[in-house]
């Protein structure tokens, strides 16, 4: 090999080897792979290069810290976490010596801790043979820029180093209610050209309410072009975790057969929505003992004992044959809450009723209906109560007549 083709050689492996880091307080953005298509160009041909930028911070947050008066002029401090993206101003391609035919992003946007976004470049390869390095220049608010060359083959003798790219398919459930597990499946793909080696996987939920049930770091000692690998994952939530996506970060790392390491840093949102569950708290009545001609207020205490609201909560009841109102409206019924069905009737006659309960609700999962059969005991009127007073009052009112005729008889004896 000549000193010319040495040079160039060494040139070549450099920008393999150049990590696509800029330092600052502020979060920026790293360079963690990129693609070359085709790998080889022919004078003229049209090609892409194709980088993924991820933010330099696993998770990042500002706290602030604010001071307000509250009552009778006490202070009241509250404290506020705050996640930091990395808002990337702009991404232009630098031809040097390649023809950049789409090559600008402006305000390419946000990229929050740990995740991960490609942009893709448009370029016709020279005529003239040879190794070229045109430059990615990324433009990020608040931090340092970066500068990253890419090696670009134009039918040169000097053939550049084969490389592995990991792609990760993700498998979440549709839904998944607070407390019950779920289970996560990664697959690996390696759709490089070459052996991606040291290959570790990490999956971290970034809430304490979700843990894994499973190991969260995986380890392969190799995955070759062409071959895929499958990690099935298992997590448990408890009853307290927050409804909405939650994030797991997943995290793979690999070395390229120059001995580099690529690491990429992507999200996986699991929805989490609750699940309504209605039961019947307590029954009463008002009058407690209830007879023929009673007015009564049957009231029976609805309770929420799932994890997410029951909305359009209503309730019925059927098979009592007391006139008055069967159904009552209660409206949204929070988790652990409960609200009263109160149903006015009346006692026109006695007996032992058997009747139905029915509630119907929504929530996240559509409409749901559950019955319950309960009881209700109407007695017969009593009046012996009434009886025995009107017989007091006769007893007395004869023993009054009696008295005053006694001493009427005595007076008139003495006379």
């Amino acid at each position: 090999m000549n000193g010319q083709g040495a040079y160039i050689l060494a040139l070549i492996l450099l920008a393999a080897c150049i990590p696509g880091i800029a330092a600052a307080d502020e979060p920026t953005v790293l360079v963690s792979n990129y693609t070359v298509t085709p790998d080889v160009l022919q004078p003229g041909d049209i090609g892409t290069v194709t980088v993924i930028l991820t933010s330099t911070a696993t998770a990042a947050s500002r706290t602030e810290a604010n001071v307000e008066m509250g009552p009778g002029q006490t202070q009241e401090t509250t404290t506020t976490n705050t996640q930091i993206n990395a808002f990337v101003e702009d991404a232009t391609l630098q031809g040097n010596g390649v023809d950049v035919l789409t090559g600008s992003f402006g305000r390419v946007g946000e990229i929050g801790p740990g995740q991960s976004m490609p942009l893709t470049f448009l370029f016709r390869a020279p005529a003239e043979e040879g190794i070229y390095f045109p430059e990615v220049w990324i433009r990020v608010r608040g931090a340092t820029d970066l500068k990253y060359p890419i090696p670009v083959n134009v039918n040169s003798q000097y053939a550049l180093i084969k490389k592995p790219a990991i792609r990760i398919e993700r498998s979440v459930p549709e839904s998944v209610t607070p407390g019950d597990p779920f289970n996560l499946t990664l697959v690996l793909f390696n759709d490089g050209e070459a052996t991606a080696g040291d290959v570790t996987v990490n999956a971290n939920a970034t809430t304490r309410s979700m843990t894994a049930a499973t190991p969260q770091t995986y380890y392969f000692r190799e995955i070759a072009p062409g071959e895929q690998k499958t990690i099935p994952m298992r997590f448990l939530t408890d009853t307290e975790t927050e409804l909405g996506l939650q994030p797991v970060l997943i995290t793979v790392a690999y070395r390229n057969a120059d001995g580099n390491v690529f690491r990429e840093t992507s999200t996986v949102g699991v929805p989490i929505q609750g699940r309504a569950d209605l039961g019947i708290a307590s029954v009463s009545t008002d009058p407690t003992r209830i007879t023929v001609g009673d007015p009564i207020d049957l009231i029976i205490r609805v309770e929420n004992s799932g994890t997410g609201d029951a909305n359009s909560v209503r309730a019925t009841i059927d098979g009592l044959p007391l006139p008055g109102g069967k159904e009552a409206f209660m409206g949204t019924i929070e988790p652990q809450n409960d609200a009263p069905a109160v149903f006015s009737l009346a006692a026109d006659e006695a007996g032992t009723f058997d009747y139905t309960l029915t509630i119907t609700f929504t929530d996240d999962f559509g409409t749901h209906t559950t019955e319950e059969t309960l009881q209700m005991t109407v007695t017969e009127s009593n009046n012996t109560v009434l009886l025995i007073a009107v017989l007091v009052i006769v007893l007395i009112a004869a023993a009054v007549a009696f008295w005053w005729w006694r001493r009427r008889q005595q007076e008139e004896e003495i006379e």
